[in-house]
C-alpha cells in the first residue's frame, strides 16, 4: 500500500510540472524580420492571413513574392525533446514550398543547432505541394538530422501535418445544406459537415453520406471552367446518383448533362475505390450531346475526386465516434512509425536481457563486461539512449512522439514500469551506458587507485542526488523552459553535437570513477536516485526520509500551481 502511494505521488508531481512551452491554439502573424531570413526581398506582409493560414508577401514596389505559413497549432502534437518545434514556410506564388525556418523551440540549444546548421534537412522541403507532396504526386521520405533526431523528425512531421491539410476551394466555398441531403435522403433531419457530411434522421440514425466535389477538385475546366458535383453514398459507400451543384459553364450546356441519365448509370452504385480507378477514355465514356466539355470534365472530376476523398484525413473518421477517432489515430501513428537502427539496436539489447539474466549469462565475469561494453558502446555512444530527468520532464509535460523514436521509449518504459512492480533495476545495473562504463573502470578492492572517502565526505555527498532532485523539480515547477540537460553529464554521449563542455562533463565523472568505485552513480546520480526510490525492496513497507521529502515536494507543488491559477 505505501509503495502504490510513492507511485501515487510521482504521478502528482509530474502532473503539477507546467508545460514549457505555450500552447498556441491560433497562429499569430510572423515579423517581417523573421519572413526576411527566408525571403530578404520581403518588404511587406498581409494584415491578415487567407483561409488556409498564409500570409501574402510583397517586395518594396509590391510586387507580389508569395506566402507565408507558421506550423503551429497544426504542429502541436509532434513533440521533440521537450516540445514541439515551430517552423516558418516560405510559398512561392504557385503555394509551392521555397524554404523553410525554424521559429521557435523548446529543445535543447545543442539539438536545435544542429537543425539549423542542416541545409540537407530543410533542402527536403522544397518543391512539396500545399497538399504534402511533391508535384509529381509522390510522399517524399524525410530524413532526420543525426544526433537530433527527435527534434529533427518532429518538425517534419509538424510541416507535413501543416502541408497535409488541403485548403478549402475559394471557387466552390458554399457548404453543405440539409435541403441537398433531403434530395439524397428524404427521411434526413440534420447534418454534421461543411464539405463533407454525415446524413442523419430526426433518431440520430445515419442514413448516409454527402459530399461536395468542388472542394477537393476544382480545376477541371468544361467550356468557361470547373463544376461542382454533389455526391450522395449509402452506408456501404456506394455512390447514388451524382447531381451537378453549381457549374461555371453556361445553363444550357449544363442542362443538358443534368438530364442526360446515360450519363450518370456509368457512375451509380460504384465504390469510392472502383471510382478512384476509372478512367474516362478506358471506359469510352463518352461526352454528352451538345455538352461534350462540360460533361468529359465532370466524368474526369469524379475519378480525382474519389482519390482526393479516400486520402482525406477528415473522410477517414467522418462519423466516427471519439473512441473510433483516438484509435484511428493509433493506428495512424503506427504505420509513421519510424524505426532506426538505433531504435533496433536498444530494441534487441531489451528482449536479450532477461534471455541473459535468465540463463545466468551475467554470472560469467567476461560475458558480463562484454555486455556492458556493448552497451556502452552501442546504446550511449552509437544510439545516444539515456534516461534523464531532462527527457522525462519533457515527456511528462509535452507528450511523447513514440513513433519517432521507439527504442528510447521502450527502454523508458522498461526502466520505470520494472523497479516498482519487481525488485530489480534493470536500466541501472545493466542498461545505463554510463553506469556500464563506470564498471568497466571502477579500481578493485586492492587496487592502489581506490580513494577511500572519509565518512565527513561521503556521507553529505550521499544527500547530493537527493538534493539535485530537488532543485531540479523546483526549477521545472517555477521557470518550465529552464534548460535542465546540464544537471547530468548524459548530454556528453551525443558526442557529434554535444558542446565541448558538456563532454567534459561526461569524461570528468567517468575520469573520477577511475578511482572513487561507481563515483557519479552512488554519489551524483538524480535519476538514479529516483528509480532507486521506486524499487519495490524489503524496506518498502516503512516510510523514509525520501518519503517526506517527496510528500512535502508534492504538497508545495499543488500550493503553488493552485496559486498561479
Amino acid at each position: 500500500m505505501l509503495h502504490a502511494i510513492r507511485i501515487g505521488m510521482l504521478i502528482g508531481l509530474l502532473g503539477c510540472l507546467p508545460s514549457p512551452h505555450q500552447r498556441i491554439d491560433v497562429a499569430s502573424q510572423p515579423s517581417l524580420e523573421q519572413i526576411q531570413r527566408l525571403e530578404p526581398a520581403a518588404h511587406a506582409i498581409a494584415d491578415t492571413p487567407d483561409e488556409s493560414g498564409r500570409w501574402a508577401i510583397s517586395d518594396a514596389d509590391r510586387i507580389p513574392l508569395g506566402s507565408v505559413a507558421r506550423t503551429l497549432p497544426e504542429a502541436n502534437a509532434f513533440v521533440g525533446y521537450r516540445g514541439p518545434t515551430e517552423a516558418l514556410l516560405l510559398f512561392d506564388q504557385q503555394n509551392v514550398v521555397r524554404s523553410v525556418s525554424v521559429l521557435q523551440s523548446h529543445d535543447t540549444d545543442e539539438h536545435i543547432d544542429a537543425v539549423k546548421n542542416s541545409p540537407e534537412f530543410f533542402q527536403q522541403f522544397s518543391g512539396l505541394t500545399w497538399g504534402g507532396t511533391l508535384k509529381d504526386g509522390s510522399v517524399p521520405k524525410i530524413d532526420g538530422v543525426s544526433g537530433a533526431t527527435l527534434t529533427s523528425l518532429a518538425m517534419a512531421g509538424g510541416i507535413l501535418k501543416r502541408l497535409g491539410t488541403a485548403p478549402g476551394s475559394l471557387i466552390f466555398p458554399e457548404p453543405l445544406t440539409l435541403a441537398e441531403a433531403q434530395s439524397f435522403f428524404p427521411a434526413a433531419s440534420q447534418i454534421q459537415g461543411g464539405r463533407m457530411a454525415v446524413v442523419q434522421d430526426e433518431n440520430g440514425t445515419t442514413l448516409g453520406y454527402l459530399i461536395r466535389t468542388g472542394a477537393l477538385v476544382d480545376d477541371e475546366i468544361g467550356y468557361q471552367g470547373p463544376t461542382s458535383v454533389l455526391i450522395g453514398l449509402d452506408l456501404e459507400h456506394r455512390l447514388l446518383r451524382p447531381k451537378i451543384r453549381h457549374s461555371f459553364d453556361n445553363e444550357p450546356y449544363v442542362d443538358y448533362v443534368r438530364q442526360e441519365r446515360s450519363f450518370w448509370k456509368r457512375f451509380e452504385g460504384l465504390t469510392l475505390e472502383e471510382l478512384a480507378a476509372f478512367d474516362p477514355p478506358a471506359e469510352e465514356v463518352e461526352g454528352v450531346s451538345g455538352a461534350t466539355m462540360t460533361s468529359m470534365a465532370i466524368a474526369y472530376t469524379l475519378p480525382r475526386f474519389a482519390a482526393e476523398l479516400l486520402a482525406d484525413e477528415e473522410w477517414k473518421t467522418l462519423g466516427q465516434t471519439p473512441f473510433q477517432k483516438r484509435l484511428h489515430a493509433f493506428q495512424e501513428s503506427i504505420q509513421t512509425t519510424r524505426l532506426s537502427d538505433a531504435d533496433i539496436a536498444t530494441l534487441v539489447a531489451l528482449v536479450l536481457l532477461p534471455l541473459l539474466i535468465r540463463f545466468g549469462v551475467m554470472r560469467k565475469t567476461w560475458l558480463r563486461r562484454f555486455w556492458l561494453f556493448a552497451v556502452w558502446l552501442v546504446i550511449g555512444l552509437y544510439a545516444g539512449n539515456l534516461l534523464s530527468l531532462a527527457l522525462l520532464a519533457g515527456w511528462a509535460t509535452s507528450g511523447v512522439t513514440w513513433q519517432l523514436a521507439l527504442g528510447l521509449v521502450a527502454l523508458a518504459i522498461v526502466s520505470v514500469v520494472i523497479p516498482p512492480t519487481r525488485r530489480g533495476n534493470p536500466y541501472c545495473n545493466h542498461l545505463c551506458p554510463h553506469g556500464a562504463a563506470q564498471q568497466l573502470i571502477r579500481p578493485s578492492r586492492d587496487s592502489r587507485l581506490k580513494w577511500n572517502l572519509p565518512s565527513w565526505l561521503s556521507l553529505p555527498l550521499g544527500f547530493l542526488p537527493a538534493v539535485t532532485l530537488l532543485l531540479v523539480y523546483l526549477a521545472l515547477l517555477i521557470r518550465p523552459a529552464t534548460d535542465v540537460s546540464f544537471v547530468e553529464p548524459f548530454h556528453g554521449y551525443l558526442w557529434h553535437l554535444a558542446s565541448w563542455s558538456a563532454i567534459a562533463w561526461t569524461i570528468s565523472t567517468l575520469a573520477i570513477a577511475c578511482f572513487v568505485p561507481m563515483a557519479y552513480c552512488r554519489l551524483g546520480c538524480p535519476t538514479g536516485r529516483l528509480l532507486d526510490w521506486l524499487r519495490f525492496k524489503g524496506t518498502s513497507h516503512q516510510i523514509s526520509r525520501m518519503d517526506l521529502a517527496i510528500a512535502g515536494l508534492l504538497l508545495f507543488a499543488c500550493g503553488y500551481r493552485s496559486l498561479m491559477h
